[in-house]
Formats: C-alpha cells, structure tokens, sequence
C-alpha cells in the first residue's frame, strides 16, 4: 500500500465471538485515538464468529471519532489469520495489534510507539516477563506453565525474545504487512513465526515492559492449542529450510468489509478475494 495514502497509526483487534465485552475495549481504543494528535485508524477482523460480533462492532464503529474497518469471514481460521487479513486492510505508518480483551490496556501503546522511533527498531514487542513488567492478575498456573514452555521451545527459533505470546506488538507498517504477507501459520504459533520472519529479513526489535491482567473468558483450549502450537514450532522450522517464506501468500477467504467515519461505508462481494485494491 502506498505511504502516501497511509494514516500514522494503524490499530488491528482480531475477534472471535467477542460480542459481550467488544463495546468497552472497542470505546477505549477509540477515545484513546481520539485523542491523539496522529491520524489514525482501527481494523477489527472477525474470525468468523457466531454470536453476533460483526453486527456489535458495526454498531459501536458508527458512533466512534476515528476511521474503523470492520472485516468478517465465515470460517473460524485462528488468530494468526485474523492479523494476516486485519494487516492487509491498514494503512498505517505504525500497526499496533493487541487482543480485543485489552489485557494489555491500550494506554501501553505509546511505550511500543516510542521503542519505533529508536534508530532501526521496526518491532516492539509488549513483555509481561522483563524487568519492569506489571502483571496485575496472573493466568492461572496451567497457563503460565504452557507458556513458559511455549517461550523455551520458541527459543530454539528466537532465543532473544523472553515473551513470545504476549498480544500487544506494534510494526513499522511496510514491515508488519510484509511480514504478515509472507506468514503461513494461522494458529497460536503465528507469533513465533512472525519473529522468526522478522529475523530473517534482519528486521530489529525491542522488548518493552508492559502492564498486563488475565481476562476471563479466553478462547485457549489447552490441549488442542498446545499440540497445535508445538506442531506449528516444527512448521516453522521446515518452512525456513524449504524457503518457503521467501515469497509472499495473500489471503484467499472471501471477506465482507464495512468502512466508517471518513471513507465511505463499502460492501464486498463475497466472492471477491482481495479487501482492497
């Protein structure tokens, strides 16, 4: 996408059948924005959901002060996929993801923000385990455990990153929407993959402490999403040694896209495979 028609600040929520708590972090990040002195954009891309969370969203975005784009697809595909698609439809010169529970409240971002404009920094990663993280309300241990165990193994991949999974991460935005063009896993592995991309392409990143609480209501299924993570870790690996990162693969699921505030509202077909021209 051309810089030219980039805003500054570009902010992606994946969502999955989030209908019940969407409205507060959807208002929080639109105030936040709001009252930034950036322009500045939301992308939500619902991944599928059954609950009536793409309705909910299109409703909150119409009475936001902030240009929203909200994408839908009908297949549940996992998170990595929701970034893929929400980072395709941005436009902006920074990309912050962060999980639609806001866990990592958004009043964190501009900490992320500041290590981009450090000289070569094209990645922020949002940590809840360096020095200086504040973690408000701990998962429960099970979690923790999988996800300690999660960073070692990604180690073997990433071995400077203390905290691979955590949900708040901000791109130089030429950077974030290359990486994720090229990315290939659409579980809960996508992080790891994503960074190992990054290391590829000798693109740097800083670690910042941020503050995070555990939100009730997680989408994790333990087993199922441990065996696929650990899986995607050996994914990963055969990827790089087959070179298959070393093109780009678009998204190819039909989309439903609705546009607010200063572009017009645009319907796209479904059998249309590309958001935006």
């Amino acid at each position: 996408m051309s810089t030219e028609e980039s805003v500054y600040l570009s902010v992606v929520l994946p969502a999955f059948n989030e209908s019940q708590r969407i409205r507060s972090s959807l208002e929080a990040v639109g105030r936040d924005l709001a009252a930034q002195k950036v322009t500045s954009e939301i992308v939500i891309v619902d991944d599928g959901s059954t609950d009536g969370t793409f309705d909910t969203v299109c409703d909150i975005a119409e009475s936001l002060r902030v240009p929203v784009t909200v994408a839908r697809y009908e297949r549940n595909s996992g998170k990595g996929h929701a970034l893929k698609v929400g980072f395709e439809l941005t436009r902006g010169r920074r990309v912050l993801f962060s999980d639609a529970d806001l866990s990592t409240p958004i009043e964190e971002m501009p900490r992320l923000l500041a290590a981009l404009d450090e000289d070569g920094v094209a990645i922020a990663i949002g940590s809840r385990k360096m020095a200086g993280a504040n973690i408000e309300i701990h998962q429960p241990w099970w979690r923790e455990s999988l996800g300690k165990i999660f960073t070692i193994l990604a180690r073997l991949l990433v071995p400077a990153v203390s905290d691979t999974t955590c949900g708040f991460k901000a791109f130089d935005g030429d950077v974030g929407r290359d990486l994720f063009s090229r990315a290939r896993l659409d579980d809960w592995s996508f992080d790891a993959e994503i960074l190992v991309l990054a290391a590829l392409g000798d693109h740097s990143f800083r670690e910042v402490p941020v503050r995070w609480r555990d939100e009730a209501g997680t989408k994790v299924r333990v087993v199922r999403d441990a065996i696929l993570a650990l899986r995607g870790l050996a994914r990963i690996r055969w990827n790089v040694l087959r070179g298959a990162y070393d093109t780009v693969r678009p998204t190819d699921v039909p989309l439903e896209v609705r546009r607010f505030r200063e572009r017009e509202e645009v319907f796209v077909p479904p059998d249309s495979m590309r958001a935006h021209s």
